[in-house]
């Protein structure tokens, strides 16, 4: 059995808090009528930090929905954060906490420079054994993952889809330690416009990077979206195809079940497209496995 959930980016609603409020908790409501049961709020920009006050409003009024608070682990103002989310966090039963090292993206650049192993490992000794559910986000801590599971047992691990490193989730699998993926997805959705909208996601990638460059484009700085040479689609395309999943329903549905194979225990997916429709979409798929 593979549990559902979605990825909320609360920068799609605005810069006004009020905003993301209101998107934040129209996102749950529609994760919650799709039978999904875990919501995780990514980690971005500061000011899309979840207040609180809203933090604990959205574990009230949607109980049946397991919500994941995102920690960028190297921000420095991480502690603070964390000693204001576990009273919360620990006086509920569908609250959990997803450690992340952090995008240097959403970074300012002292904090890009600190260590992510040192970080992450600083934030578990103080999450660990007073919150019950943890994700961890692997991305940046390849080389740590075994001596973090030693220490951490209880936690989860966290993989951005990659479909050529599903057999890494197996072999932890096997070992007794579970696994949830982060991809993003859409059902019936041109290929074309889903290559161009995750085209900043897919070239954060080394080995994408690396392929354009050999090609002469060092990118992203000389990559312009709006005229993409064809040589250059069909390499993003295949990139993209492998980052994420979409396609028919009958398409996505036999993604999900090769992710099941491999003993992934929870998909959270980030609707490409993010709209009520492709939410209840992709819980339909997961229903019919």
């Amino acid at each position: 059995m593979i549990i559902g959930g979605k990825a909320t980016k609360r920068s799609r609603y605005g810069f006004a808090i009020e905003e993301q409020m209101k998107g934040t908790i129209e996102a749950t409501k529609v994760v919650s009528e799709a039978g999904l049961k875990i919501h995780v709020i990514d980690a971005e920009w500061r000011m899309n930090d979840v207040l609180p006050g809203e933090l604990e409003n959205l574990l009230g009024l949607f109980p049946d929905v397991r919500t994941f608070i995102t920690i960028a682990a190297r921000r420095r103002d991480v502690d603070q954060l964390l000693k204001l989310y576990f009273p919360i966090m620990e006086e509920t039963g569908n609250a959990g906490l997803c450690i992340v090292a952090g995008n240097k993206v959403y970074l300012e650049s002292d904090e890009a420079s600190v260590s992510p192993y040192k970080s992450v490992k600083r934030v578990l000794e103080q999450a660990y054994g007073r919150i019950s559910r943890i994700l961890l986000g692997v991305e940046g801590l390849e080389r740590h993952v075994n001596e973090i599971i030693k220490s951490y047992p209880d936690l989860k691990l966290f993989f951005l889809y990659d479909e050529e490193k599903l057999g890494l989730i197996e072999d932890y699998a096997k070992e007794g330690v579970e696994s949830a993926v982060y991809v993003p997805y859409a059902v019936d959705k041109p290929l074309n416009d889903i290559a161009k909208m995750l085209a900043d996601y897919a070239l954060r990638r080394r080995w994408l990077k690396e392929e354009l460059r050999n090609m002469g484009y060092n990118s992203p700085s000389t990559l312009s979206l709006k005229e993409i040479p064809p040589k250059v689609m069909e390499v993003l395309s295949k990139a993209v195809s492998r980052l994420s999943i979409y396609g028919t329903k009958r398409e996505v549905e036999e993604k999900i079940r090769k992710l099941q194979k491999h003993r992934v225990s929870i998909v959270v997916g980030l609707p490409i497209y993010d709209v009520p429709d492709q939410v209840y979409a992709f819980s339909e798929c997961l229903k019919s496995l």
